[in-house]
Protein backbone atom coordinates (compact mmCIF):
# COMPACT_ATOMS: atom_id res chain seq x y z
CA UNK A 1 0.00 0.00 0.00
CA UNK A 2 1.45 3.33 -1.06
CA UNK A 3 2.28 5.74 1.72
CA UNK A 4 0.91 9.27 1.51
CA UNK A 5 3.68 11.89 1.66
CA UNK A 6 2.86 15.41 2.77
CA UNK A 7 4.51 18.26 0.92
CA UNK A 8 6.12 19.48 4.14
CA UNK A 9 7.87 16.12 4.43
CA UNK A 10 9.65 16.52 1.08
CA UNK A 11 13.41 17.20 1.05
CA UNK A 12 14.20 20.89 0.59
CA UNK A 13 15.77 20.35 -2.85
CA UNK A 14 12.57 18.64 -4.12
CA UNK A 15 10.44 21.41 -2.61
CA UNK A 16 12.57 24.04 -4.40
CA UNK A 17 12.39 22.11 -7.69
CA UNK A 18 8.59 22.13 -7.50
CA UNK A 19 8.45 25.85 -6.70
CA UNK A 20 10.70 26.69 -9.65
CA UNK A 21 7.80 25.63 -11.89
CA UNK A 22 5.43 28.14 -10.25
CA UNK A 23 4.80 31.66 -11.58
CA UNK A 24 5.84 34.69 -9.54
CA UNK A 25 2.36 35.68 -8.32
CA UNK A 26 1.62 32.14 -7.11
CA UNK A 27 5.06 32.01 -5.50
CA UNK A 28 4.24 35.14 -3.54
CA UNK A 29 1.06 33.47 -2.28
CA UNK A 30 3.04 30.37 -1.31
CA UNK A 31 5.23 32.56 0.91
CA UNK A 32 2.16 33.31 3.02
CA UNK A 33 1.19 29.68 3.66
CA UNK A 34 3.40 29.26 6.72
CA UNK A 35 6.75 30.26 8.19
CA UNK A 36 8.48 27.12 6.88
CA UNK A 37 7.38 27.84 3.31
CA UNK A 38 8.30 31.51 3.59
CA UNK A 39 11.77 30.69 4.94
CA UNK A 40 12.32 28.05 2.26
CA UNK A 41 11.27 30.39 -0.56
CA UNK A 42 13.11 33.43 0.77
CA UNK A 43 16.21 31.41 1.49
CA UNK A 44 16.56 30.17 -2.10
CA UNK A 45 17.30 32.99 -4.51
CA UNK A 46 17.55 30.48 -7.37
CA UNK A 47 13.76 30.14 -7.29
CA UNK A 48 13.30 33.86 -7.97
CA UNK A 49 16.10 33.80 -10.55
CA UNK A 50 14.14 31.16 -12.45
CA UNK A 51 10.91 33.18 -12.18
CA UNK A 52 12.74 36.29 -13.46
CA UNK A 53 14.19 34.28 -16.34
CA UNK A 54 10.72 33.09 -17.37
CA UNK A 55 8.77 36.34 -16.91
CA UNK A 56 11.43 39.05 -17.43
CA UNK A 57 14.16 37.26 -19.37
CA UNK A 58 16.25 40.23 -20.50
CA UNK A 59 15.17 43.09 -18.24
CA UNK A 60 15.93 41.04 -15.12
CA UNK A 61 19.47 40.33 -16.33
CA UNK A 62 19.99 44.05 -17.01
CA UNK A 63 18.60 44.92 -13.58
CA UNK A 64 20.79 42.39 -11.75
CA UNK A 65 23.94 43.51 -13.58
CA UNK A 66 23.18 47.11 -12.69
CA UNK A 67 22.28 46.41 -9.06
CA UNK A 68 24.91 43.76 -8.31
CA UNK A 69 24.45 42.55 -4.76
CA UNK A 70 22.23 45.49 -3.78
CA UNK A 71 19.23 43.33 -4.69
CA UNK A 72 18.54 39.64 -4.58
CA UNK A 73 16.52 38.13 -7.44
CA UNK A 74 13.47 38.36 -5.16
CA UNK A 75 13.75 42.15 -5.11
CA UNK A 76 14.46 42.31 -8.85
CA UNK A 77 11.27 40.38 -9.58
CA UNK A 78 9.13 42.50 -7.25
CA UNK A 79 10.39 45.74 -8.78
CA UNK A 80 9.97 44.67 -12.40
CA UNK A 81 6.47 43.44 -11.65
CA UNK A 82 5.56 46.92 -10.38
CA UNK A 83 6.96 48.84 -13.37
CA UNK A 84 3.64 48.39 -15.17
CA UNK A 85 2.04 50.67 -12.53
CA UNK A 86 5.00 53.04 -12.07
CA UNK A 87 3.01 56.15 -13.01
CA UNK A 88 0.62 55.53 -10.08
CA UNK A 89 3.42 55.90 -7.53
CA UNK A 90 4.70 59.12 -6.02
CA UNK A 91 8.22 60.07 -7.06
CA UNK A 92 10.94 62.31 -5.71
CA UNK A 93 12.91 64.37 -8.24
CA UNK A 94 16.07 66.00 -6.90
CA UNK A 95 19.46 67.25 -7.96
CA UNK A 96 22.18 64.89 -6.74
CA UNK A 97 25.46 66.16 -8.18
CA UNK A 98 26.61 69.34 -9.93
CA UNK A 99 29.53 69.42 -12.37
CA UNK A 100 31.97 72.21 -13.04
CA UNK A 101 32.25 71.59 -16.79
CA UNK A 102 29.75 71.39 -19.67
CA UNK A 103 29.84 67.78 -20.91
CA UNK A 104 27.36 65.19 -22.19
CA UNK A 105 29.25 62.17 -20.80
CA UNK A 106 29.52 63.01 -17.09
CA UNK A 107 27.77 59.82 -15.93
CA UNK A 108 29.31 56.48 -16.84
CA UNK A 109 27.07 53.40 -16.90
CA UNK A 110 25.81 52.17 -13.54
CA UNK A 111 27.36 48.75 -12.98
CA UNK A 112 27.37 46.32 -10.05
CA UNK A 113 25.65 48.85 -7.80
CA UNK A 114 28.17 51.63 -8.49
CA UNK A 115 27.62 54.98 -10.23
CA UNK A 116 30.85 56.46 -11.68
CA UNK A 117 30.79 60.23 -12.28
CA UNK A 118 33.37 61.99 -14.43
CA UNK A 119 34.34 65.60 -13.79
CA UNK A 120 37.31 67.89 -14.39
CA UNK A 121 39.47 66.18 -11.74
CA UNK A 122 38.70 62.59 -12.71
CA UNK A 123 36.16 59.92 -11.74
CA UNK A 124 34.38 59.55 -8.39
CA UNK A 125 32.13 56.68 -7.33
CA UNK A 126 28.84 56.41 -5.45
CA UNK A 127 27.25 53.33 -3.89
CA UNK A 128 23.73 53.10 -5.33
CA UNK A 129 22.32 51.30 -2.28
CA UNK A 130 22.69 54.38 -0.09
CA UNK A 131 23.99 57.06 -2.53
CA UNK A 132 27.09 57.49 -0.39
CA UNK A 133 30.45 58.55 -1.75
CA UNK A 134 32.93 55.69 -2.11
CA UNK A 135 36.41 56.68 -0.87
CA UNK A 136 38.01 55.90 -4.23
CA UNK A 137 38.79 58.42 -6.96
CA UNK A 138 40.55 57.98 -10.30
CA UNK A 139 42.40 60.99 -11.64
CA UNK A 140 42.08 59.82 -15.26
CA UNK A 141 39.84 62.39 -16.96
CA UNK A 142 39.50 60.35 -20.15
CA UNK A 143 37.70 57.44 -18.47
CA UNK A 144 34.91 56.05 -20.70
CA UNK A 145 33.58 52.97 -18.92
CA UNK A 146 34.00 51.14 -15.59
CA UNK A 147 32.79 47.57 -15.01
CA UNK A 148 33.11 45.28 -11.99
CA UNK A 149 32.10 41.88 -10.74
CA UNK A 150 33.38 39.46 -8.11
CA UNK A 151 36.26 38.42 -10.37
CA UNK A 152 37.61 41.58 -11.96
CA UNK A 153 37.52 45.36 -12.35
CA UNK A 154 37.87 46.85 -15.84
CA UNK A 155 38.38 50.49 -16.83
CA UNK A 156 38.25 51.75 -20.41
CA UNK A 157 39.98 55.04 -21.17
CA UNK A 158 40.72 56.75 -24.45
CA UNK A 159 44.18 55.15 -24.36
CA UNK A 160 43.02 51.58 -23.74
CA UNK A 161 41.67 48.90 -21.41
CA UNK A 162 42.97 48.35 -17.85
CA UNK A 163 42.13 44.97 -16.28
CA UNK A 164 42.56 44.08 -12.57
CA UNK A 165 41.69 40.58 -11.32
CA UNK A 166 40.71 39.85 -7.72
CA UNK A 167 43.56 39.93 -5.24
CA UNK A 168 43.64 36.18 -4.52
CA UNK A 169 44.18 35.25 -8.18
CA UNK A 170 47.25 33.28 -9.17
CA UNK A 171 49.71 34.56 -11.76
CA UNK A 172 49.56 38.05 -13.32
CA UNK A 173 46.58 39.97 -11.92
CA UNK A 174 46.57 43.05 -14.15
CA UNK A 175 46.97 43.98 -17.79
CA UNK A 176 46.57 46.73 -20.36
CA UNK A 177 45.25 46.41 -23.91
CA UNK A 178 44.58 48.80 -26.77
CA UNK A 179 40.79 48.86 -27.08
CA UNK A 180 37.86 51.00 -28.19
CA UNK A 181 35.05 49.17 -26.35
CA UNK A 182 34.51 45.98 -24.37
CA UNK A 183 31.92 43.78 -22.69
CA UNK A 184 32.41 41.73 -19.51
CA UNK A 185 30.54 38.47 -18.95
CA UNK A 186 31.45 36.45 -15.88
CA UNK A 187 35.12 35.53 -16.27
CA UNK A 188 35.45 36.52 -19.93
CA UNK A 189 36.13 39.93 -21.49
CA UNK A 190 35.53 40.63 -25.18
CA UNK A 191 36.90 43.82 -26.69
CA UNK A 192 37.69 45.32 -30.06
CA UNK A 193 40.40 47.63 -31.29
CA UNK A 194 39.36 48.94 -34.68
CA UNK A 195 38.01 45.90 -36.52
CA UNK A 196 40.09 43.38 -34.54
CA UNK A 197 38.03 41.48 -31.93
CA UNK A 198 39.72 39.84 -28.93
CA UNK A 199 38.88 37.60 -25.97
CA UNK A 200 40.42 37.57 -22.47
CA UNK A 201 39.83 34.39 -20.43
CA UNK A 202 40.11 35.39 -16.77
CA UNK A 203 40.25 31.77 -15.59
CA UNK A 204 43.80 31.54 -16.93
CA UNK A 205 46.71 32.40 -14.63
CA UNK A 206 47.93 35.25 -16.80
CA UNK A 207 45.86 38.00 -18.38
CA UNK A 208 46.38 37.64 -22.12
CA UNK A 209 44.23 38.43 -25.15
CA UNK A 210 43.36 36.14 -28.04
CA UNK A 211 42.37 37.46 -31.47
CA UNK A 212 39.10 35.77 -32.46
CA UNK A 213 38.18 37.57 -35.69
CA UNK A 214 38.84 40.48 -37.99
CA UNK A 215 35.50 42.16 -38.71
CA UNK A 216 34.86 43.31 -42.28
CA UNK A 217 33.09 46.47 -41.08
CA UNK A 218 33.59 49.24 -38.57
CA UNK A 219 32.11 48.32 -35.18
CA UNK A 220 29.63 50.60 -33.42
CA UNK A 221 28.46 48.42 -30.48
CA UNK A 222 29.58 45.15 -28.84
CA UNK A 223 27.39 42.92 -26.62
CA UNK A 224 27.49 39.38 -25.28
CA UNK A 225 24.33 37.36 -24.54
CA UNK A 226 23.58 33.65 -24.06
CA UNK A 227 26.93 32.43 -25.36
CA UNK A 228 27.02 34.66 -28.46
CA UNK A 229 29.05 37.80 -29.10
CA UNK A 230 27.15 40.43 -31.09
CA UNK A 231 28.86 43.14 -33.13
CA UNK A 232 26.70 45.97 -34.48
CA UNK A 233 28.42 47.72 -37.36
CA UNK A 234 28.18 51.19 -38.87
CA UNK A 235 26.77 49.81 -42.13
CA UNK A 236 23.78 48.11 -40.50
CA UNK A 237 25.19 44.58 -40.31
CA UNK A 238 25.04 42.43 -37.16
CA UNK A 239 27.91 39.97 -36.76
CA UNK A 240 27.27 37.02 -34.41
CA UNK A 241 30.15 34.92 -33.04
CA UNK A 242 29.52 31.75 -31.02
CA UNK A 243 31.78 30.34 -28.32
CA UNK A 244 33.06 27.93 -30.98
CA UNK A 245 33.96 30.94 -33.16
CA UNK A 246 31.30 30.23 -35.77
CA UNK A 247 30.46 33.55 -37.45
CA UNK A 248 27.18 34.57 -39.06
CA UNK A 249 26.03 37.89 -40.49
CA UNK A 250 22.58 39.48 -40.76
CA UNK A 251 21.32 42.97 -41.70
CA UNK A 252 19.29 45.22 -39.43
CA UNK A 253 15.70 45.03 -40.67
CA UNK A 254 15.54 48.64 -41.78
CA UNK A 255 15.45 50.32 -45.21
CA UNK A 256 19.06 50.69 -46.35
CA UNK A 257 18.70 54.43 -47.03
CA UNK A 258 17.86 55.00 -43.34
CA UNK A 259 20.65 52.88 -41.86
CA UNK A 260 23.28 55.62 -42.18
CA UNK A 261 21.08 57.91 -40.05
CA UNK A 262 20.96 55.47 -37.10
CA UNK A 263 23.63 57.09 -34.96
CA UNK A 264 23.00 55.32 -31.62
CA UNK A 265 22.50 51.66 -30.73
CA UNK A 266 21.41 50.11 -27.41
CA UNK A 267 21.48 46.33 -27.69
CA UNK A 268 20.97 43.14 -25.71
CA UNK A 269 21.43 40.75 -28.62
CA UNK A 270 20.70 40.55 -32.34
CA UNK A 271 16.95 40.15 -31.68
CA UNK A 272 16.60 42.82 -28.97
CA UNK A 273 17.94 46.27 -29.74
CA UNK A 274 17.06 49.92 -30.32
CA UNK A 275 18.61 52.14 -33.01
CA UNK A 276 17.85 55.85 -33.04
CA UNK A 277 18.98 59.34 -33.96
CA UNK A 278 16.87 62.39 -33.24
CA UNK A 279 13.49 61.62 -34.89
CA UNK A 280 14.30 58.18 -36.36
CA UNK A 281 13.50 55.25 -34.04
CA UNK A 282 13.93 51.55 -34.86
CA UNK A 283 13.17 48.88 -32.26
CA UNK A 284 13.41 45.10 -32.55
CA UNK A 285 12.60 42.65 -29.76
CA UNK A 286 11.46 39.04 -29.51
CA UNK A 287 7.83 40.24 -29.52
CA UNK A 288 7.77 43.73 -31.02
CA UNK A 289 9.12 45.47 -34.13
CA UNK A 290 8.58 49.23 -34.33
CA UNK A 291 9.83 51.85 -36.75
CA UNK A 292 8.98 55.55 -36.49
CA UNK A 293 10.24 58.31 -38.76
CA UNK A 294 8.70 61.23 -36.84
CA UNK A 295 9.56 60.33 -33.26
CA UNK A 296 9.92 63.08 -30.61
CA UNK A 297 13.48 64.44 -30.61
CA UNK A 298 15.48 61.99 -28.47
CA UNK A 299 18.29 63.37 -26.30
CA UNK A 300 18.83 60.23 -24.17
CA UNK A 301 17.57 56.64 -24.10
CA UNK A 302 17.64 53.63 -21.78
CA UNK A 303 16.58 50.28 -23.25
CA UNK A 304 15.07 48.06 -20.53
CA UNK A 305 13.90 45.21 -22.81
CA UNK A 306 10.19 45.50 -21.93
CA UNK A 307 10.09 49.30 -21.78
CA UNK A 308 12.19 52.17 -23.11
CA UNK A 309 13.00 55.34 -21.17
CA UNK A 310 13.38 58.47 -23.30
CA UNK A 311 14.68 61.96 -22.63
CA UNK A 312 13.45 64.75 -24.91
CA UNK A 313 14.68 68.25 -25.73
CA UNK A 314 11.69 69.62 -23.81
CA UNK A 315 13.06 68.13 -20.58
CA UNK A 316 10.57 65.26 -20.42
CA UNK A 317 11.37 61.77 -19.17
CA UNK A 318 9.01 59.50 -21.08
CA UNK A 319 8.14 55.83 -20.65
CA UNK A 320 7.55 53.91 -23.90
CA UNK A 321 5.76 50.64 -23.15
CA UNK A 322 6.34 48.08 -25.87
CA UNK A 323 3.14 46.20 -25.09
CA UNK A 324 0.94 49.31 -25.52
CA UNK A 325 2.15 50.24 -29.02
CA UNK A 326 -0.26 49.60 -31.88
CA UNK A 327 0.82 48.05 -35.16
CA UNK A 328 0.26 49.54 -38.57
CA UNK A 329 1.71 52.25 -40.83
CA UNK A 330 -0.51 54.98 -39.34
CA UNK A 331 0.10 54.07 -35.68
CA UNK A 332 1.57 56.70 -33.37
CA UNK A 333 3.88 56.10 -30.41
CA UNK A 334 2.26 56.11 -26.97
CA UNK A 335 4.10 57.56 -23.96
CA UNK A 336 3.67 57.98 -20.23
CA UNK A 337 5.37 61.02 -18.69
CA UNK A 338 7.48 60.04 -15.69
CA UNK A 339 8.94 63.46 -14.90
CA UNK A 340 9.74 66.87 -16.33
CA UNK A 341 13.15 68.27 -15.46
CA UNK A 342 13.59 71.88 -14.25
CA UNK A 343 13.15 74.50 -16.97
CA UNK A 344 15.98 74.65 -19.48
CA UNK A 345 17.40 71.24 -18.52
CA UNK A 346 17.14 67.99 -20.46
CA UNK A 347 18.70 64.55 -20.12
CA UNK A 348 21.69 63.65 -22.29
CA UNK A 349 22.14 60.28 -20.54
CA UNK A 350 19.68 57.96 -18.79
CA UNK A 351 20.28 54.97 -16.54
CA UNK A 352 18.33 52.85 -14.06
CA UNK A 353 19.34 50.99 -10.92
CA UNK A 354 16.92 48.80 -8.99
CA UNK A 355 17.10 49.01 -5.21
CA UNK A 356 15.21 46.98 -2.60
CA UNK A 357 12.56 49.66 -2.17
CA UNK A 358 12.16 50.50 -5.87
CA UNK A 359 13.87 51.85 -9.01
CA UNK A 360 16.18 54.84 -9.20
CA UNK A 361 16.33 56.69 -12.54
CA UNK A 362 19.55 58.63 -13.16
CA UNK A 363 19.20 61.53 -15.58
CA UNK A 364 22.41 63.31 -16.51
CA UNK A 365 22.24 66.81 -18.02
CA UNK A 366 25.20 68.87 -19.22
CA UNK A 367 25.79 70.15 -15.69
CA UNK A 368 23.86 67.98 -13.19
CA UNK A 369 22.85 64.52 -12.12
CA UNK A 370 19.13 64.50 -11.38
CA UNK A 371 17.58 61.51 -9.61
CA UNK A 372 14.01 60.28 -9.95
CA UNK A 373 13.30 57.94 -7.03
CA UNK A 374 10.34 55.61 -6.59
CA UNK A 375 9.36 53.81 -3.39
CA UNK A 376 7.51 50.70 -4.50
CA UNK A 377 8.25 49.06 -1.14
CA UNK A 378 8.99 51.71 1.53
CA UNK A 379 9.48 49.02 4.20
CA UNK A 380 12.48 47.64 2.31
CA UNK A 381 15.12 49.91 3.81
CA UNK A 382 18.81 49.64 3.02
CA UNK A 383 21.05 48.73 5.98
CA UNK A 384 22.74 51.64 7.72
CA UNK A 385 26.07 49.78 7.94
CA UNK A 386 29.15 50.59 5.89
CA UNK A 387 30.00 49.03 2.54
CA UNK A 388 29.61 45.24 2.25
CA UNK A 389 32.78 43.15 2.27
CA UNK A 390 32.51 42.20 -1.40
CA UNK A 391 32.24 45.87 -2.39
CA UNK A 392 35.22 46.81 -0.27
CA UNK A 393 37.24 44.19 -2.15
CA UNK A 394 36.08 45.66 -5.44
CA UNK A 395 36.98 49.18 -4.33
CA UNK A 396 40.49 48.02 -3.41
CA UNK A 397 40.87 46.77 -6.98
CA UNK A 398 39.77 50.18 -8.21
CA UNK A 399 42.44 51.79 -6.02
CA UNK A 400 45.10 49.57 -7.56
CA UNK A 401 43.81 50.46 -11.00
CA UNK A 402 43.95 54.11 -10.02
CA UNK A 403 47.64 53.73 -9.13
CA UNK A 404 48.26 51.95 -12.44
CA UNK A 405 46.54 54.75 -14.38
CA UNK A 406 48.51 57.45 -12.58
CA UNK A 407 51.85 55.73 -13.21
CA UNK A 408 51.23 54.96 -16.89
Amino acid sequence: MAQNILINDLPLEIFIKILKEVDGVSLGKCRRVCKKWRDGIDGSDQIWHEVCRKEFKHSSEIAKRKAGNICRWYHIYKNLKMWIDITTFDKKVREFYKFSLHDKSHALDVDYGVLPLKDAKGVVFYDMSNLKYIPVAISETNCCKVTNNDHVSVILTKTGLYVQKCVDSNGVTEGFFKAENFVLSGEVIYFHNGRDVYKIDLTLDNITSKLITLCNYNIKEIQYCDGILHLFTTCGKIINITNNYEITEKPINCPIEWVKHLKNICAINDHNFVCYSRNLFKLDTDKYHHLYLEFPTITALFFYADVVLLGTRAGELLLYRLSSQKKGPMSRPIFDTLAILPEGKFAVQLDVCERKNGPLIIASTFFEIILVEYDFFPHEQEPKCSFPVNKLTMYKRLLRLKDRLQSS
